[in-house]
């Protein structure tokens, strides 16, 4: 028998996301090949007993294998921040080198509000060069338009990339050597808290020599970004591996629409949430346009 090659996932969620990351995990699940098997590592704190059942059961139906990575939230100090659009799940990343069990040397991290539309052979597969990990940068140029301009002044000097934390290839054999949780908390708090995006601008001011930068086209695809560039849906349900909805989501009746939104309705209809969220949806649209 062909030994299957393994690929581990990681995401962190609370019961607000749980409809969300059952797409998310439907997605991936629906385009890997027959010869990987798939290990799902979810960072949770708060889920109900039948919302873990629930992603339980989805994984388990496709062949793969769920870790729950039970993170105690008390660890993050009061002090730091989780603005508006985060949750204190957003932090939980920062801790995969010191809780994943010690056969996982090297693992993805994805957000719950990305589809996966192809194979992730490719992407976990992608050599390290030395670095921590794999990432794509955030498709703007320019000063930032907040407090960031501040925090990253120094090493914008320095021809400092800013990258998206929402997909990682994170190279843990390396990171357990060098970094923990401590390290990044007491970044934040030399930072002085002062975080727009939280995770994503501590593995950045720590990590920012670190990273190997990968196509954000093929691995991190900005959905409205790609839209407003020309981009449509045909082109990136033939193509993109991973696609991101920032910003205002897919299932938000209330956003601005855009073609591109339709691969992520591909997926939720094949789950058994579809229905649920479609309604919530169309009234939502339909209050909006009143």
């Amino acid at each position: 028998m062909v030994q299957k090659q393994r690929i581990n996932i990681a995401a962190a969620l609370d019961s607000n996301y749980v409809k969300y990351a059952y797409v998310m995990l439907t997605s991936l699940f629906e385009n890997q090949s027959n010869n990987v098997e798939i290990h799902v590592f979810l960072l949770q704190s708060s889920l109900k007993e039948w919302e873990k059942e629930c992603l339980q059961e989805l994984i388990e139906s496709y062949g793969g294998r769920l870790h729950w990575l039970n993170v105690d939230s008390s660890v993050f100090p009061k002090s730091i921040k989780t603005p508006r659009y985060w949750s204190i799940e957003a932090y939980y990343r920062l801790m995969l080198q010191d809780i994943l069990p010690v056969d996982v040397d090297r693992i993805i991290y994805l957000d719950v509000d990305v589809i996966v539309n192809k194979s992730l052979d490719e992407l976990y597969n992608l050599d390290f060069e030395g670095k921590m990990l794999c990432a794509c940068s955030e498709p703007f140029s320019g000063a930032f338009p907040d407090i960031r301009n501040e925090i990253f002044k120094d090493l914008i000097r320095q021809r400092f990339i800013y990258f998206n934390s929402g997909v990682l290839l994170l190279n843990i054999e390396l990171l357990r050597e060098k970094y923990h949780l401590k390290d990044y908390l007491e970044t934040a708090e030399m930072l002085d808290y002062q975080l727009v995006t939280p995770d994503q601008d501590l593995l950045n001011y720590v990590h920012w020599k670190e990273i190997k930068l990968i196509d954000a086209s093929k691995y991190n695809l900005y959905a409205r970004f790609a839209y407003n560039c020309g981009v449509r849906y045909e082109e990136v349900k033939g193509k993109v591996t991973i696609v991101h909805f920032l910003g205002n989501k897919p299932w938000d009746g209330k956003a601005d629409r855009f073609d591109i939104e339709q691969l992520w309705w591909d997926y939720a209809e094949m789950t058994p949430f579809y229905e649920e969220m479609a309604e919530k949806f169309l009234s939502e649209a339909e209050e909006k346009n009143r």
